[in-house]
C-alpha cells in the first residue's frame, strides 16, 4: 500500500480541516484547525453568494496548495438541513470545490456524516448515557415541583450540567482516536476540526480494511450507503 497525503474538509463558512500523511499501518497528523468563519458579504442574492462561495473556496483551495494532498477527503453535505439559505452556501461551496476536483483531477472520496460516525464508533459510552439520563430526570422533578419546566440542570453536588448529544461524542471519540497527535485535547467549540479528522480517520480505516483500493463513489452509492 503506497503512502497517501490526504486532506480532510468539513466545508462550510468556517470550513475545519485536517492534513495527514498516510501509510500502511498509521496516520500521522500535519496539522489540523477550523478556517475563520467567512460571512455573507452585502448584496443581492444570488450575486452575493456567489461572491461568497468564491470567498469561502480560496481559503480551501489555499489549504490544498499548501499541503499538496493526493486525496480529498470530503464531508458530504446532508438533505436534513433546516435552514435552506444556510444549505445554499453550502452547495454553492461545494459546486466550486466538484469543479476544481473535476479539472485537476485529483482524487476524491465523499462520507455522509452519520456514515464515518458510525465507522468509527461514535456512540454514547455508559457514562455519558447515565449523564443524559441525571439531566432528564432532574428536568422532570423541577417541573414535577415547581409547576414549570427547566432547561438547567445541576448533579448532587450542585454542579450544573447538560445533555451528551452527537458534536459531544464526535469529539470525544476523536481525542481517543489521535490523542497525543493532537495539540491538546479537543473541547465541543473544536466540533468542525473534530469532524474533518473523524473523516481523515474513516479514510484510513476504509484503507487498512481494502488494501488500499478506495473508489470513488457516485451520487447513488453515497445515498445508499446512507440509508
Amino acid at each position: 500500500m503506497k503512502p497517501e497525503r490526504i486532506l480532510a474538509l468539513d466545508v462550510s463558512t468556517k470550513t475545519g480541516w485536517a492534513a495527514a500523511d498516510i501509510t500502511a499501518t498509521s496516520i500521522k497528523l500535519l496539522d489540523y484547525g477550523t478556517l475563520e468563519q467567512i460571512h455573507q458579504p452585502d448584496g443581492g442574492y444570488p450575486s452575493n453568494y456567489v461572491i461568497w462561495a468564491h470567498l469561502i473556496f480560496t481559503e480551501i483551495d489555499r489549504l490544498i496548495d499548501k499541503y499538496d494532498p493526493l486525496v480529498l477527503v470530503i464531508e458530504e453535505t446532508s438533505k436534513g438541513s433546516k435552514n435552506a439559505m444556510s444549505q445554499k452556501i453550502l452547495e454553492f461551496t461545494h459546486f466550486l470545490l466538484a469543479s476544481y476536483i473535476k479539472e485537476s483531477a485529483i482524487k476524491s472520496v465523499y462520507i455522509m456524516t452519520e456514515v464515518w460516525r458510525r465507522e468509527l464508533g461514535c456512540v454514547m459510552n455508559d457514562k455519558e448515557k447515565a449523564k443524559n439520563k441525571e439531566v432528564r430526570e432532574y428536568k422532570k422533578k423541577f417541573e414535577k415541583k415547581n409547576g414549570k419546566k427547566t432547561t438547567i440542570a445541576y448533579d448532587i453536588n450542585g454542579k450544573r450540567i447538560g445533555l451528551t448529544g452527537k458534536k459531544h461524542v464526535n469529539v470525544r471519540r476523536m481525542n481517543e482516536i489521535y490523542g497525543d497527535q493532537l495539540r491538546e485535547p479537543l473541547k465541543l467549540v473544536d466540533e468542525d476540526q473534530a469532524d474533518a479528522l473523524g473523516l481523515a480517520a474513516a479514510y484510513h480505516q476504509r484503507r487498512l480494511k481494502t488494501n488500499g483500493d478506495i473508489k470513488e463513489m457516485t451520487i447513488e452509492e453515497i445515498v445508499r450507503e446512507q440509508k
